[in-house]
């Protein structure tokens, strides 16, 4: 056998004759095919998991047998899947410290004291990481359990089932017409101190309820609580119950259930507060139930119901396909995998790892660790746009937990681990190239720069047919679809209110003329008098033959006419610079597309070209840039571009006609656009700004994110 199957200690413990203490309840599980044996301490109310290779040796633990001949006897057995001799050491030493063996019946020598101290120590420092996660036991809910438990068996419990499978189905039908409100009505307050008081009371009824439904599914399957009490978490209250008893149930299914028990009665919680947040009126009640939505609904989704956390739905799924130790162990194949073909280590794993366990390694653990950073960072950014100081402190114990930590404990193993002494060398080689060519490739190594922006199809100034006035429309002087020239008549429009004023002033001006000239012929002092007079008259009647003119609109360029149906717009009323209808060029389209402020830099500086595509056609067209539209901020061409019109840009909630965050527009003509393509027809605008390395974009990206946060744009 290699050494690795041997230990150095194996002579100080082969002699031991340990035993199982009695009274300690087995229950045999089938994890995709392969058995599993979970201990139960009735005493410390505890539950341990074993495979089948480590039990052939805890399992023949009776005090008869000297812990030597128990592994023999286990190698004998399974051959190759044996465990080694330091596994049966640390299997006995965490026997030990879980309270399993009967009295002292292991010695414990100077190594075992060692090798226990330094389990303690850890157990130590996994407290001083989180000082302020502190359980305070209350009560006994057993009484209180018995007396609901009515409500999860039986009829009860398929009428509580079929009501809540109702309330989600109606809470989906209604909430894509909420969503737009939901969104817009609290998400800017979630951070102001009087609804983070809201927060608090809200958070703590909620998850007094999630713990009440773990506790009743727990029961549903016969499972025992006797525990329940409050978790500090940052000297804030949180109710928790012990529902840890659901381990030794063989079904996968009552594990799964009694472990998302919580999770199903958050989103009834949260498909509730929806009806109540839609019927009530503005003030505490709806508040209440906006908050409701989002701790039970929001929260729930993202960080409590989210595998890639350890937390309800981590346990859920890992019970569903039957890999139980999921993080653990996906962590450890990573690890080993990262031996055998980087260093050339020889590793051994007492139990084979399935091919669809292998799947669910590879893409748990670099899934896991990239979601809780992300989702940790978050948070912490979010908060910093309010409580710049708090959201600092998040950030950083993020990037220390997330990075720092996990990268010090990988360089801890590599420098003190004696298996790793010979491969040091490769590794250190191996780790450098590694570093260098990420260096290369974040720094050096230049890619394509491009992004994707959305636009309308537009029309130059002089294609609009704006009216001059206010008018009714009198006649349709160019239908729709006739070919026109510049200067052209298309629509006249009357107002009849004009004409009169008109008559009245051609009537004052008459009038002031005459004046004149009875002045000069009489009193040559009274002919300024009367001139002045003249003059305001006819200055009056110039006015409003200007605006007499405007009620007819001309073409102001050649094109095609473009006019909704004549029988619908004469009658029709039209404010004076209303747009009626317009002309469609004889030339190219122009394209105006909208894209995000910090763009303005890279087209400035970098562009290089872009292409066009209609949203109704297939084929790109190569565009080029004719300008940057000037002081546009947050005002969009169209409402298309919103994202209420389907659009990528978030519109502001106070005012739905302009973007939520600054914008610039730029207008691009496309040569091989066909002239009279549809105004106001979506475009995708791919802009091209050439190459560039990573890190000058992920300086970009970070400085960007900062200065959107903290109020600098």
């Amino acid at each position: 056998m290699s050494e690795a199957f041997h230990s150095a200690l194996w002579y100080r413990v082969a002699t031991l004759r340990p035993a199982l203490k009695p009274g300690l309840d087995i229950t045999l599980h089938r994890y995709l095919g392969h058995p599993w044996f979970v201990v139960r301490d009735p005493l410390g109310a505890t539950h341990h998991r074993f495979t089948a290779e480590t039990w052939a040796v805890a399992g023949a633990m009776s005090g008869q047998a000297t812990l030597d001949e128990i592994w023999q006897a286990a190698c004998d057995r399974l051959g190759a899947r044996a465990p080694s001799q330091d596994d049966v050491v640390q299997l006995l030493i965490q026997l030990y410290q879980a309270d399993l063996l009967a009295g002292d019946t292991i010695p414990l020598t100077e190594e075992l004291v060692e090798r226990m101290g330094k389990r303690r120590g850890q157990k130590r420092a996994r407290f001083w990481k989180n000082p302020l996660s502190i359980p305070l036991p209350l009560f006994d809910p057993t009484r209180l359990l018995d007396l609901l438990a009515p409500l999860a068996r039986g009829p009860a419990g398929w009428v509580i089932a079929a009501g809540w499978l109702l309330l989600l189905g109606s809470a989906l039908a209604v909430l894509p017409g909420s969503w737009e409100d939901l969104t817009s009505s609290g998400v800017r307050e979630i951070l102001a101190l009087q609804n983070l008081m809201l927060i608090a009371g809200v958070y703590v009824v909620v998850k007094a309820v999630h713990e009440l439904a773990h506790g009743l599914a727990l029961k549903r399957y016969g499972g025992e609580c006797h525990e329940v009490g409050l978790m500090f978490l940052v000297f804030y209250p949180v109710p928790y119950l012990d529902a840890s008893s659901s381990a030794a149930f063989p079904s996968k299914r009552a594990r799964a259930l009694v472990g998302g028990a919580g999770i199903l009665a958050e989103i009834a919680i949260a498909a509730a507060a929806l009806f109540i947040w839609r019927a009530a009126e503005p003030g505490l009640l709806r508040d209440v139930a906006w908050n409701a939505m989002l701790i039970s609904g929001f929260s729930t989704l993202l960080v409590n119901g989210n595998p890639l956390l350890k937390f309800d739905g981590y346990y859920v799924m890992s019970d569903l396909i039957e890999i139980p130790n999921l993080a653990t162990r996906a962590s450890k194949w990573w690890g080993d995998l990262l031996k055998r073909r980087l260093l050339s280590l020889p590793v051994r794993d007492s139990r084979r790892v399935t091919r669809f366990e292998a799947w669910v390694f590879a893409l748990y653990a670099p899934a896991a660790f990239v979601y809780r950073l992300l989702i940790m960072i978050s948070i912490a950014l979010y908060v910093a746009g309010t409580y710049f100081a708090v959201g600092m402190a998040l950030a950083a114990i993020s990037v220390f937990q997330g990075l720092i930590l996990p990268a010090g404990r990988v360089l801890k193993h590599f420098f003190t681990d004696l298996k790793l002494i010979e491969a040091r060398p490769r590794a250190t080689g191996i780790g450098m190239a590694v570093a260098g060519a990420l260096a290369a490739a974040v720094f050096l190594i230049p890619l394509p720069l491009r992004t994707t922006v959305e636009g309308v199809v537009w029309l130059p100034d002089n294609a609009w047919l704006r009216a001059g006035t206010d008018g009714t429309v009198a006649e349709v002087l160019a239908p729709p679809g006739a070919r026109v020239t510049a200067g052209q008549p298309v629509l006249r429009l009357e107002d009849p209110e004009l004409t009169a004023r008109r008559r009245a002033a051609e009537a004052r001006v008459t009038e002031a003329r005459a004046d004149l000239r009875i002045a000069s012929v009489r009193d040559r002092a009274e002919i300024a008098i009367a001139q002045e007079s003249l003059t305001q008259a006819q200055a009056e009647l110039d006015r409003i033959a200007d605006r007499i003119a405007g009620l007819t609109l001309h073409a102001g360029t050649d094109g095609e006419v473009d006019l909704p149906p004549p029988a619908d717009l004469v009658g029709q009323w039209v404010a004076q610079g209303a747009d009626v209808g317009h002309i469609l060029p004889d030339r190219p389209a122009i394209i105006r597309a909208v894209a995000p402020e910090y763009l303005a830099e890279l087209v400035d500086g970098r562009f290089r070209g872009a292409e066009v595509r209609l949203a109704e056609t297939a084929g790109t067209h190569d565009a080029a840039l004719l300008r940057i539209v000037p002081a546009v901020e947050r005002y969009l061409p169209s409402p298309v571009l919103g994202s209420g019109g389907g659009g990528d840009i978030a519109l502001d909630p106070a005012d739905e006609t302009q973007a939520l965050d600054p914008v610039i527009a730029l207008d691009l003509g496309a040569p091989g656009l066909r002239p009279g393509t549809r105004f106001n027809g979506r475009a995708f605008v791919r802009l091209d700004f050439g190459t560039e390395p990573l890190a000058p974009r992920l300086y970009r990206a970070v400085r960007r994110s900062f200065l959107r946060h903290f109020g600098g744009a």
